[in-house]
């Protein structure tokens, strides 16, 4: 009896330990937008990625860099370092598709393109079903 007395003791005990456990923290992207679209680009514009219930998977963002050129990039918040799908999209003529640029694809931590748009412009991205999207706009 007094074996299991003791035993029971020692497993409520362990039980106390792992449920007062502190919480793994979040992984967070090791990548900025600025890092992954090159020097010489800023930020002008940014949306977060959410899905139809209001959860945020990752952030989109615009950058420009003098001379007309633009750098959308898609930086996950969740599923870091999981190959998932993801895209980012700059859009640089409403009518003619040919000159959008995407990239989509199954990424670890982000997707980028970048592309000469001296018109208006409107940019996307999602992570998995969180999406952005933009108006028209940024016109040189």
């Amino acid at each position: 009896m007094k074996t299991r007395t003791i035993l029971a003791g020692a497993l409520l005990s362990a039980a106390a330990v792992v449920t007062t456990a502190a919480p793994a923290s979040a992984a967070t992207n090791p990548y900025t937008p600025a890092e992954v679209c090159g020097s010489g680009y800023g930020v002008i514009s940014s949306k977060p990625a959410k899905t139809d219930a209001g959860r945020e998977y990752g952030g989109v963002y615009l950058l420009y860099k003098s001379g007309g050129y633009n750098c959308v990039v898609t930086i996950k918040w969740t599923s870091i370092g999981v190959a998932s799908d993801t895209m980012a999209g700059l859009y640089r003529d409403s009518e003619d598709h040919s000159r959008n640029l995407i990239d989509q694809g199954n990424f670890k931590y982000y997707a980028v393109v970048r592309g000469y748009a001296p018109d208006c412009i409107s940019y996307a991205g999602w992570v998995g079903d969180a999406v952005a999207t933009s108006g028209w706009g940024w016109c040189d």
